[in-house]
Protein backbone atom coordinates (compact mmCIF):
# COMPACT_ATOMS: atom_id res chain seq x y z
CA UNK A 1 0.00 0.00 0.00
CA UNK A 2 0.89 3.76 -0.70
CA UNK A 3 1.45 4.33 3.12
CA UNK A 4 3.32 1.44 4.17
CA UNK A 5 5.79 2.72 1.34
CA UNK A 6 5.88 6.12 2.79
CA UNK A 7 9.30 7.42 3.36
CA UNK A 8 9.51 11.09 4.69
CA UNK A 9 12.87 11.79 3.72
CA UNK A 10 11.70 12.27 0.11
CA UNK A 11 9.51 14.60 0.58
CA UNK A 12 12.37 16.63 2.54
CA UNK A 13 14.35 16.13 -0.60
CA UNK A 14 11.23 17.46 -2.94
CA UNK A 15 11.11 20.34 -0.21
CA UNK A 16 15.08 21.15 -0.31
CA UNK A 17 14.82 21.50 -4.32
CA UNK A 18 11.90 23.65 -4.50
CA UNK A 19 13.81 26.16 -2.00
CA UNK A 20 17.22 25.96 -4.25
CA UNK A 21 16.10 28.64 -6.45
CA UNK A 22 15.18 31.02 -3.76
CA UNK A 23 18.26 30.20 -1.45
CA UNK A 24 21.95 30.89 -3.22
CA UNK A 25 23.72 29.45 -0.33
CA UNK A 26 23.78 25.47 0.48
CA UNK A 27 20.87 24.22 1.80
CA UNK A 28 20.39 21.64 4.83
CA UNK A 29 18.81 18.31 5.37
CA UNK A 30 18.20 16.20 8.01
CA UNK A 31 18.37 12.75 8.45
CA UNK A 32 16.03 11.31 10.93
CA UNK A 33 17.31 11.67 14.11
CA UNK A 34 15.75 8.28 15.17
CA UNK A 35 18.89 7.10 13.52
CA UNK A 36 21.34 8.13 16.01
CA UNK A 37 22.64 4.99 16.75
CA UNK A 38 23.10 3.12 13.88
CA UNK A 39 25.82 4.22 11.70
CA UNK A 40 25.59 2.68 9.04
CA UNK A 41 21.97 3.32 8.17
CA UNK A 42 22.91 7.25 8.81
CA UNK A 43 25.09 6.40 6.29
CA UNK A 44 22.98 5.00 3.64
CA UNK A 45 20.04 7.47 4.03
CA UNK A 46 22.21 10.15 3.63
CA UNK A 47 23.38 9.15 0.47
CA UNK A 48 20.35 7.80 -0.92
CA UNK A 49 18.99 12.00 -0.18
CA UNK A 50 22.34 13.51 -1.70
CA UNK A 51 21.45 11.13 -4.74
CA UNK A 52 18.68 12.55 -5.09
CA UNK A 53 20.32 15.90 -5.78
CA UNK A 54 23.08 14.32 -8.12
CA UNK A 55 19.87 13.06 -10.51
CA UNK A 56 18.56 16.99 -10.26
CA UNK A 57 22.02 17.97 -10.98
CA UNK A 58 22.78 19.96 -7.84
CA UNK A 59 26.16 20.61 -7.01
CA UNK A 60 27.36 19.00 -4.04
CA UNK A 61 28.42 22.04 -2.34
CA UNK A 62 24.85 23.56 -2.16
CA UNK A 63 23.70 20.28 0.03
CA UNK A 64 24.83 20.11 3.77
CA UNK A 65 23.46 16.66 5.50
CA UNK A 66 22.28 17.32 9.44
CA UNK A 67 23.45 14.64 11.73
CA UNK A 68 22.92 13.75 15.48
CA UNK A 69 26.57 14.29 17.29
CA UNK A 70 26.53 10.52 18.95
CA UNK A 71 29.18 8.36 18.95
CA UNK A 72 27.47 6.78 15.52
CA UNK A 73 26.59 10.18 14.50
CA UNK A 74 30.47 11.20 14.28
CA UNK A 75 31.28 7.88 12.27
CA UNK A 76 28.80 8.50 9.81
CA UNK A 77 29.83 11.88 9.34
CA UNK A 78 33.85 10.51 8.69
CA UNK A 79 32.16 8.02 6.45
CA UNK A 80 30.80 10.67 4.30
CA UNK A 81 33.02 13.09 4.25
CA UNK A 82 36.05 11.25 3.56
CA UNK A 83 34.86 8.61 1.64
CA UNK A 84 31.10 9.69 -0.01
CA UNK A 85 32.36 13.78 -0.15
CA UNK A 86 29.25 14.30 1.26
CA UNK A 87 28.99 17.49 3.46
CA UNK A 88 28.14 17.27 6.55
CA UNK A 89 27.01 19.37 9.82
CA UNK A 90 26.79 17.69 12.94
CA UNK A 91 24.53 19.01 15.49
CA UNK A 92 23.54 19.13 19.28
CA UNK A 93 27.05 19.40 19.95
CA UNK A 94 27.45 20.53 23.88
CA UNK A 95 30.90 21.98 24.72
CA UNK A 96 34.66 22.30 23.37
CA UNK A 97 35.77 18.38 23.31
CA UNK A 98 32.78 17.64 21.78
CA UNK A 99 33.21 20.32 19.26
CA UNK A 100 36.81 19.02 18.52
CA UNK A 101 35.93 15.62 18.11
CA UNK A 102 33.24 16.36 15.34
CA UNK A 103 35.72 18.48 13.65
CA UNK A 104 38.24 16.12 13.38
CA UNK A 105 35.81 14.23 11.58
CA UNK A 106 35.95 16.88 8.24
CA UNK A 107 32.56 17.79 9.39
CA UNK A 108 31.61 21.39 7.45
CA UNK A 109 29.17 22.48 10.00
CA UNK A 110 28.95 22.24 13.92
CA UNK A 111 25.83 23.42 15.31
CA UNK A 112 25.43 24.15 19.10
CA UNK A 113 22.11 25.08 20.98
CA UNK A 114 22.24 27.29 23.23
CA UNK A 115 19.03 26.70 25.17
CA UNK A 116 19.78 23.71 26.80
CA UNK A 117 23.85 24.30 27.57
CA UNK A 118 22.59 27.36 29.26
CA UNK A 119 19.90 25.83 30.99
CA UNK A 120 22.13 23.03 32.51
CA UNK A 121 24.84 25.68 33.63
CA UNK A 122 22.11 27.91 35.25
CA UNK A 123 21.00 24.80 37.00
CA UNK A 124 24.19 23.45 37.98
CA UNK A 125 25.34 27.05 39.43
CA UNK A 126 22.25 27.91 40.78
CA UNK A 127 21.79 31.06 38.83
CA UNK A 128 19.01 32.92 39.54
CA UNK A 129 17.86 35.01 36.57
CA UNK A 130 18.74 33.76 33.24
CA UNK A 131 17.55 37.19 31.89
CA UNK A 132 20.10 39.10 34.21
CA UNK A 133 23.10 37.19 34.06
CA UNK A 134 23.40 37.05 30.40
CA UNK A 135 27.07 38.47 30.23
CA UNK A 136 30.03 36.79 28.47
CA UNK A 137 30.74 35.72 32.27
CA UNK A 138 27.60 33.19 31.88
CA UNK A 139 29.33 29.68 31.58
CA UNK A 140 26.97 28.68 28.89
CA UNK A 141 28.01 31.81 26.81
CA UNK A 142 31.68 30.92 27.83
CA UNK A 143 31.27 27.34 26.81
CA UNK A 144 29.85 28.14 23.05
CA UNK A 145 32.32 31.24 22.69
CA UNK A 146 35.32 28.91 23.38
CA UNK A 147 33.93 26.64 20.22
CA UNK A 148 34.05 29.17 17.95
CA UNK A 149 37.70 30.39 19.09
CA UNK A 150 39.45 27.05 18.99
CA UNK A 151 38.16 27.52 15.55
CA UNK A 152 38.90 30.77 14.55
CA UNK A 153 42.38 30.16 16.49
CA UNK A 154 43.44 27.25 14.63
CA UNK A 155 42.32 28.42 11.29
CA UNK A 156 40.04 25.51 10.85
CA UNK A 157 37.63 25.20 7.85
CA UNK A 158 34.62 24.67 9.78
CA UNK A 159 31.52 26.67 10.46
CA UNK A 160 29.94 27.21 13.89
CA UNK A 161 26.46 27.72 14.19
CA UNK A 162 23.82 28.24 16.90
CA UNK A 163 20.35 27.48 17.33
CA UNK A 164 17.54 27.53 20.31
CA UNK A 165 18.64 31.09 21.35
CA UNK A 166 16.24 32.03 23.75
CA UNK A 167 16.64 36.29 23.62
CA UNK A 168 19.07 38.66 21.71
CA UNK A 169 20.49 39.14 24.39
CA UNK A 170 22.26 35.77 24.06
CA UNK A 171 23.17 36.14 20.55
CA UNK A 172 25.11 39.57 21.14
CA UNK A 173 27.57 37.93 23.15
CA UNK A 174 29.03 35.77 20.96
CA UNK A 175 31.95 36.95 18.55
CA UNK A 176 32.88 34.56 14.99
CA UNK A 177 30.25 32.69 14.63
CA UNK A 178 29.21 31.25 11.60
CA UNK A 179 25.43 31.63 11.31
CA UNK A 180 22.55 31.53 13.85
CA UNK A 181 18.98 29.90 13.51
CA UNK A 182 16.57 32.41 14.51
CA UNK A 183 12.89 31.68 15.70
CA UNK A 184 9.88 33.69 14.06
CA UNK A 185 9.65 35.88 16.44
CA UNK A 186 13.20 36.53 16.53
CA UNK A 187 13.34 37.00 12.53
CA UNK A 188 10.14 39.85 13.12
CA UNK A 189 12.07 41.96 15.89
CA UNK A 190 15.18 41.88 13.32
CA UNK A 191 14.18 45.49 12.16
CA UNK A 192 14.10 46.90 15.85
CA UNK A 193 18.02 45.37 16.46
CA UNK A 194 21.50 46.45 16.62
CA UNK A 195 23.04 43.19 15.39
CA UNK A 196 26.92 43.42 14.23
CA UNK A 197 29.23 40.40 13.59
CA UNK A 198 32.33 40.86 15.66
CA UNK A 199 35.58 39.03 16.40
CA UNK A 200 37.13 38.65 19.49
CA UNK A 201 40.72 40.97 19.19
CA UNK A 202 44.09 38.89 18.88
CA UNK A 203 44.97 40.00 21.73
CA UNK A 204 41.66 38.52 23.99
CA UNK A 205 42.47 36.71 27.37
CA UNK A 206 39.21 36.08 27.85
CA UNK A 207 38.23 32.70 29.70
CA UNK A 208 36.92 31.58 26.46
CA UNK A 209 39.73 32.78 24.50
CA UNK A 210 42.02 30.95 26.71
CA UNK A 211 39.99 27.89 27.11
CA UNK A 212 40.21 27.21 23.35
CA UNK A 213 44.17 28.16 23.24
CA UNK A 214 44.26 25.41 26.10
CA UNK A 215 42.42 22.65 24.53
CA UNK A 216 44.59 19.78 22.24
CA UNK A 217 44.70 20.62 18.61
CA UNK A 218 43.56 17.96 16.64
CA UNK A 219 41.97 16.55 19.59
CA UNK A 220 42.30 12.36 20.14
CA UNK A 221 38.69 11.71 21.38
CA UNK A 222 38.23 9.89 18.32
CA UNK A 223 41.07 7.44 18.84
CA UNK A 224 39.54 6.00 22.10
CA UNK A 225 38.55 2.35 21.53
CA UNK A 226 35.90 3.29 24.33
CA UNK A 227 34.09 5.99 22.34
CA UNK A 228 35.23 9.55 22.35
CA UNK A 229 31.77 10.44 25.05
CA UNK A 230 33.57 7.94 27.29
CA UNK A 231 36.59 10.12 27.46
CA UNK A 232 35.31 13.46 27.96
CA UNK A 233 35.36 15.17 31.35
CA UNK A 234 32.87 14.32 33.50
CA UNK A 235 31.22 17.47 33.08
CA UNK A 236 31.10 16.93 29.75
CA UNK A 237 29.49 14.09 29.91
CA UNK A 238 27.25 15.65 32.01
CA UNK A 239 26.35 18.63 29.68
CA UNK A 240 26.37 16.08 26.61
CA UNK A 241 23.80 14.10 28.02
CA UNK A 242 21.61 16.57 28.88
CA UNK A 243 22.03 18.81 25.61
CA UNK A 244 22.48 15.72 23.11
CA UNK A 245 20.24 12.50 24.64
CA UNK A 246 17.35 14.62 26.01
CA UNK A 247 17.19 16.72 22.85
CA UNK A 248 16.77 13.44 20.85
CA UNK A 249 14.27 12.27 22.80
CA UNK A 250 11.92 15.06 21.98
CA UNK A 251 12.96 15.27 17.98
CA UNK A 252 11.74 11.40 18.48
CA UNK A 253 8.19 12.68 19.89
CA UNK A 254 8.44 15.41 16.74
CA UNK A 255 9.32 12.76 13.72
CA UNK A 256 6.29 10.29 15.18
CA UNK A 257 3.80 13.16 14.70
CA UNK A 258 5.01 14.81 11.19
CA UNK A 259 4.57 11.08 10.19
CA UNK A 260 1.43 10.57 11.71
CA UNK A 261 -0.16 14.07 10.07
CA UNK A 262 1.32 13.28 6.73
CA UNK A 263 0.07 9.42 6.91
CA UNK A 264 -3.20 10.68 8.22
CA UNK A 265 -3.37 13.23 5.26
CA UNK A 266 -2.44 10.97 2.06
CA UNK A 267 -4.76 7.99 3.68
CA UNK A 268 -7.38 10.85 3.83
CA UNK A 269 -6.62 11.88 -0.25
CA UNK A 270 -6.64 8.03 -1.16
CA UNK A 271 -9.69 6.63 0.47
CA UNK A 272 -12.61 5.69 -1.57
CA UNK A 273 -15.86 6.74 -0.99
CA UNK A 274 -18.48 3.70 -0.80
CA UNK A 275 -20.35 3.91 -3.91
CA UNK A 276 -24.07 1.57 -4.25
CA UNK A 277 -23.25 -1.11 -6.91
CA UNK A 278 -26.63 -0.89 -8.23
CA UNK A 279 -25.59 2.54 -9.42
CA UNK A 280 -21.97 1.73 -10.43
CA UNK A 281 -22.99 -2.07 -12.55
CA UNK A 282 -26.52 -0.66 -14.06
CA UNK A 283 -26.59 -1.13 -18.29
CA UNK A 284 -28.66 1.90 -19.41
CA UNK A 285 -29.38 0.42 -22.99
CA UNK A 286 -30.21 -3.46 -21.45
CA UNK A 287 -32.81 -1.35 -18.78
CA UNK A 288 -34.58 0.72 -21.37
CA UNK A 289 -34.84 -2.50 -23.53
CA UNK A 290 -36.52 -4.38 -20.55
CA UNK A 291 -38.77 -1.39 -19.62
CA UNK A 292 -40.08 -1.71 -23.11
CA UNK A 293 -40.60 -4.84 -23.38
CA UNK A 294 -42.92 -4.49 -20.30
CA UNK A 295 -44.55 -1.93 -21.41
CA UNK A 296 -45.67 -3.94 -24.78
CA UNK A 297 -46.87 -6.76 -22.78
CA UNK A 298 -48.82 -4.82 -20.64
CA UNK A 299 -50.59 -3.30 -23.31
CA UNK A 300 -51.12 -6.51 -25.05
CA UNK A 301 -52.57 -8.00 -21.85
CA UNK A 302 -54.80 -4.99 -21.99
CA UNK A 303 -56.29 -5.64 -25.13
CA UNK A 304 -56.92 -9.17 -24.61
CA UNK A 305 -58.89 -8.46 -21.30
CA UNK A 306 -60.96 -5.24 -22.40
CA UNK A 307 -63.08 -8.02 -24.10
CA UNK A 308 -64.05 -9.71 -20.90
CA UNK A 309 -64.79 -6.48 -19.30
CA UNK A 310 -63.58 -3.00 -19.07
CA UNK A 311 -60.71 -1.71 -17.00
CA UNK A 312 -61.06 1.61 -15.63
CA UNK A 313 -57.45 1.90 -14.44
CA UNK A 314 -54.27 1.98 -16.34
CA UNK A 315 -52.05 -0.67 -15.23
CA UNK A 316 -48.86 0.32 -14.43
CA UNK A 317 -44.92 -1.20 -15.37
CA UNK A 318 -43.90 -2.99 -12.34
CA UNK A 319 -40.52 -1.34 -11.46
CA UNK A 320 -37.55 -3.74 -12.12
CA UNK A 321 -34.04 -3.21 -12.28
CA UNK A 322 -31.99 -5.67 -14.25
CA UNK A 323 -28.11 -5.63 -12.51
CA UNK A 324 -25.16 -6.40 -14.09
CA UNK A 325 -22.86 -8.83 -13.65
CA UNK A 326 -19.69 -7.35 -12.52
CA UNK A 327 -16.92 -7.71 -14.68
CA UNK A 328 -14.43 -5.64 -17.09
CA UNK A 329 -16.87 -6.53 -20.41
CA UNK A 330 -19.22 -3.53 -19.60
CA UNK A 331 -16.91 -1.14 -19.28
Amino acid sequence: MLLSAFKLWTQMVELALALLDLCPGPVVVFVDPRLHDDAEEMVARASAMVAKFDQANVRRWRIIVTLPATEDGLRAAYELTNEHKIQTNLTLVSCLPHASACIETGARMVTMSVEPIMEWFEQQHSVASRVACISPEHPGIQTVQSCASYIRLHGLNNTLVTTDLRTWAELKQFGGIGGAALKQSQLDQIPMQRLTTWYPRPDDKSPATIHALQAEHPSRYLDSNKGFLVSLPAECRSLASAVLYVRLGKMKVHMETIETVVRTEIKRRVDLETIPLESLYRRPSETRSVRRSKSRMTLSSKRSKSSVRPSYHKAKAPQETTLMVEGVDYF
